[in-house]
């Protein structure tokens, strides 16, 4: 007999990739989706899976399995009636709330509000009334742990920690919603994802921030100085404020789709909170390494804020501080994620393991940013 899970989220980044993952699993799939400026929801989603499948063929494979319902994610019922929603509600066998806006932008913190927190009201809401016999899963983020600095478990939520930017304030909003319906009974399993990035494979991506901010900024930076050392290498004479020692939990995503379909794939796994992250992730310094040698340049200082207030930012500088601004806390720390749980519920041959995001892992992201042109340009994938 034929599945069905309600899937948000189907056209981003992650989302697309577990709609691949679950279409070809002979998942049938329910995805919410909205027109928006001038754009149908389907060609939408076409547009969004043929960005990752692996060719044509596997395109329509996978567009076979999923369908579009049209609706507001923050809206009661999505918008729809109730006798679509009743409809809805009563073919489901699971729900993967995958859809949040990522931005650290203040300026979007109202829209992001209701997407994030009372978007996942509706989701959850839509779960308890249907009570899927495969449950309810929701993609929260490891960064709900805010500004702390020590080691972030599973089971915890409130540390009375802060939190650096409306993104990780209403993921945390969103899983104090999730625990609620849990104490009420609905079985709910929670996926933490750290930085995701690239896949292992090719580094391809179709979101370029975070990092990549900074990376494209230098490429462009490179362009204004003409100075070069002895081994040929463009002198770039820029300060960023961060601290050199501090991790970055980047994980590809390929391994966040395969460690979300091994949890969802094994009852055994459902109702428990995953750490979705690495165990050695890597540290600024290494990051900022590879950005020097793919772009062929030196000359990049992190220093401390203070550094700033002895010699004044450059016009260059300044321009970084103030694209990098909303980034800028990662740069200067981050809590350590135990990632245990899982090898509690889970044989250790049922558990997908971390490609290292290592010097060689870099390399890849950044090479495949530049080669593409950020996005523009297609490049063969596997």
């Amino acid at each position: 007999m034929t599945k069905r899970i309600f899937l948000t989220g189907a056209n981003g980044f992650l989302g697309s990739y577990l709609a691949r993952a679950l279409a070809l699993e002979g998942w049938d799939i329910k995805c919410l989706l909205r027109s928006q400026k001038g754009e149908l929801a389907q060609e939408r989603l076409n547009k969004a899976l043929a960005s990752i499948c692996a060719d044509a063929a596997q395109t329509d494979e996978v567009l076979a399995r999923c369908s579009v319902v049209e609706g507001e994610l923050d809206k009661p019922r999505f918008g729809m009636s109730q006798a679509d929603y009743d409809r809805l509600a009563g073919g489901l066998d699971s729900v993967l709330h995958c859809a949040a806006m990522t931005t650290f932008d203040p300026s979007h913190a109202q829209r992001q509000w209701k997407v994030n927190v009372e978007g996942t009201e509706q989701v959850t809401r839509l779960a308890a009334d249907c009570k899927p016999s495969y449950g309810y899963h929701y993609i929260s983020t490891a960064y709900v742990a805010g500004n702390r600095t020590d080691t972030a478990y599973e089971n915890e939520l409130d540390r009375g920690q802060g939190f650096f930017n409306g993104y990780e304030s209403s993921k945390f909003e969103a899983e104090k919603i999730i625990s609620r319906y849990r104490d009420q009974g609905l079985a709910t399993t929670v996926y933490r994802p750290g930085i995701i990035v690239g896949d292992s494979y090719s580094g391809q991506t179709v979101l370029f921030n975070g990092m990549y901010i900074f990376f494209r900024f230098f490429d462009s930076a490179r362009r204004t100085f003409d100075e070069k050392d002895s081994r040929g290498r463009i002198i770039t004479p820029i300060r960023i404020n961060g601290n050199l020692a501090v991790t970055k939990n980047f994980v590809h995503v390929d391994f966040i789709v395969d460690m979300t379909m091994a949890i969802f794939n094994n009852p055994a796994a459902h109702g428990g909170v995953y750490h979705l992250t690495q165990d050695d992730p890597p540290t600024l310094a290494l990051t900022l390494e590879v950005m020097e040698e793919v772009l062929g340049i030196t000359g990049i200082r992190c220093v401390d804020k203070s550094d700033f207030e002895k010699m004044p930012a450059t016009e260059m500088e300044e321009y970084l501080l103030d694209q990098g601004t909303f980034y800028a806390p990662y740069l200067v720390s981050e809590p350590r994620f135990d990632r245990s749980a899982i090898k509690k519920v889970l044989p250790a041959e049922k558990i997908p393991p971390c490609p290292p995001m290592d010097k060689a892992a870099l390399m890849k992201l950044f090479t495949y940013a530049l080669e593409s042109k950020w996005g523009r340009r297609k490049i063969k994938h596997n």
